[in-house]
């Protein structure tokens, strides 16, 4: 029998495949630029809420996460009359900045460490990516039905020195498996990352291939 993750996987590989441009220059052309520069943008509404962000952020204004007996980790089901001030913190506007920042740092340190050394030539160029939709279930979600997390962006090669626009890849998909059930929704983060490192990961090894194609 097919496994429910094998399916996934596929799907992911063709949406990707799907969803890619035709690349407008060549190896050859693009090796005469090196990646100088790496900017990441949300749209308006994007975040990157989720569990492992708000638990750090409580943390760090010396909130406790809330827990339920006789349910590890149990966030999202706890009951919200548990700690009021857990609750205020991490849906304040301060908490809500953090979460941007962190998303952004995440991603941008994902594509360049997958995409900042690909070229190998001595024009500079930037890479802007703005992240239009980041949709990240919580753990609640994906207890009762399993989920998805979904995030999509626009990445627009520019050159460095005059700002004009090489090479643009609009809306790049991309999904992982969020873990259906009790176990798979706390074990799947747990063993490879959370989802905003499990989508920017896979964002910038699908730019680097399409970048590097021949």
């Amino acid at each position: 029998m097919i496994s429910r993750r094998f399916v996934l996987v596929c799907a992911a590989l063709s949406l990707a495949a799907c969803n890619a441009p035709s690349r407008s220059m060549s190896v050859a052309e693009l090796n005469t630029y090196r990646i100088a520069d790496i900017g990441v943008t949300l749209a308006p509404g994007v975040s990157g809420r989720n569990t492992a962000f708000e638990t750090a952020f409580a943390a760090s204004r010396g909130a406790v996460v809330p827990v339920r007996d006789g349910t590890p980790e149990s966030t999202a089901v706890a009951p919200r009359t548990a700690s009021t001030d857990y609750f205020a913190i991490i849906s304040s506007p301060e908490a809500e900045v953090f979460y941007r920042q962190r998303t952004i740092e995440i991603l941008r340190g994902e594509m360049d460490k997958q995409v900042g050394r690909a070229l190998l030539g001595q024009r500079p160029a930037r890479l802007d990516v703005v992240i239009t939709s980041l949709t990240l279930p919580n753990e609640a979600m994906r207890i009762l039905v399993s989920q998805h997390h979904v995030m999509k962006a626009t990445i627009t090669m520019r050159d460095a020195t005059s700002g004009q626009a090489l090479m643009v890849y609009p809306d790049m998909t991309m999904l992982i498996d969020g873990g259906g059930g009790l176990v798979g929704t706390f074990l799947v983060p747990a063993l490879a990352g959370g989802p905003v490192e499990r989508l920017g990961a896979q964002m910038a090894g699908n730019y680097r291939n399409w970048l590097l194609q021949n």
